[in-house]
C-alpha cells in the first residue's frame, strides 16, 4: 500500500507540473486552484506513503518471525521452530522418495 501511495503521489506531482506547462503553452492561462489541488493531493499521498512505509517496517521489527505451523517465535533467519524444521525436512525427503518410485 505504501508503495502504491508513493507512486500515485509522484505521478500527481509530475502531472501537476506538466499541467502547469501545458496549460500555459496551449491555453495561455493556468487555473492555479486546479494546479494546487493536484499538487497538494500528490504531496499528501507521498507523505502518507512514507508514514505507512515507516510504520510497516516498525511493526515488522516488533512482531518478528513465527513458525507457520505452530505460531511460536523463531530465531532470526529461520522459518520453522526446531521441532517443525525436522518434521518438514522428513516430509520433503519422503515426498522425494515417493516421487522417484
Amino acid at each position: 500500500m505504501a508503495g502504491a501511495l508513493l507512486r500515485l503521489g509522484g505521478f500527481l506531482i509530475v502531472a501537476s507540473v506538466v499541467y502547469l506547462a501545458a496549460a500555459q503553452v496551449l491555453a495561455g492561462t493556468v487555473h492555479r486552484s486546479l494546479f494546487w489541488m493536484i499538487a497538494t493531493g500528490g504531496a499528501a499521498c507521498v507523505a502518507l506513503g512514507l508514514l505507512l512505509s515507516i510504520a510497516g517496517r516498525g511493526m515488522a521489527a516488533m512482531v518478528g518471525r513465527s513458525c507457520p505451523r505452530c505460531g511460536r517465535r523463531v530465531a532470526r533467519g529461520r522459518v520453522y521452530c526446531e521441532e517443525h524444521l525436522q518434521a518438514t525436512i522428513n516430509e520433503y525427503r519422503d515426498h522425494q522418495r515417493n516421487r522417484g518410485v
